[in-house]
């Protein structure tokens, strides 16, 4: 009797010591994937066709710049916990961005936003990945909604040029958070200004 117990138990400790071997291995293997950079990438693109932000891969990479060269290999991190795609979460980082000032082409906090750069900036770093587009763009590719939703997108045309020309998220209440000529505020989409470009409600 005594020795099938210690037999039961010596089969169950080698299956304890198989499992976490196995464990060990895949969390080496999957903390291990790298990326190798084609001709063509962009430090920006991978981290897109990733699901991460800009700056996660760089953090994961411990580069202190956006500069990458073909072969270089990238540690993609693959452990690593997504980032939850709520529209709380991208309000709260769209309003981290308050006060930043407006560069038209701009696309990161450094140098300044347009509409746009604004737009793919935040989506991407609340976890919702979307190429650069122009807000014309945005438009074309969104499905439109007569009802907004906190985080959907605010489309407006004629501002300073014909056709959709600008491009907010709205925050509730009949505003929106935009990239304007003031820089990253929050603006009343119901104002004398606003009222008179305003074209609908989009989302991605």
């Amino acid at each position: 009797m005594k020795k099938n117990k210690k037999y039961r138990w010596g089969i169950k400790l080698a299956a304890l010591a198989l499992s976490s071997s196995v464990l060990f291995s895949s969390l080496e293997t999957a903390s291990a994937a790298t990326y190798t950079v084609k001709p063509g990438d962009s430090l920006w693109k991978i981290a897109s066709q990733q699901g991460v932000s800009l700056q996660t891969l760089m953090s994961w990479n411990h580069l202190s710049s956006s500069t990458i060269y073909i072969g270089q290999k990238l540690n993609l991190n693959t452990m690593h916990t997504p980032v939850p795609k709520s529209p709380a979460n991208l309000v709260q980082i769209a309003k981290q961005q308050l006060g930043v000032k407006y560069t038209f082409g701009g696309t990161k906090p450094s140098t300044g936003f347009d509409c746009s750069g604004y737009i793919t900036y935040v989506y991407n770093n609340a976890g919702i990945s979307t190429p650069r587009k122009t807000a014309a763009g945005f438009y074309n590719t969104a499905e439109k909604v007569s009802t907004p939703q906190v985080g959907d997108l605010v489309f407006f045309a004629n501002t300073y040029k014909a056709g959709i020309s600008h491009i907010g998220i709205y925050v509730g209440n009949n505003q929106m958070i935009n990239a304007s000529n003031s820089g990253v505020t929050i603006a009343n989409i119901n104002s004398s200004y606003w009222k008179k470009y305003f074209v609908g409600y989009g989302r991605l």
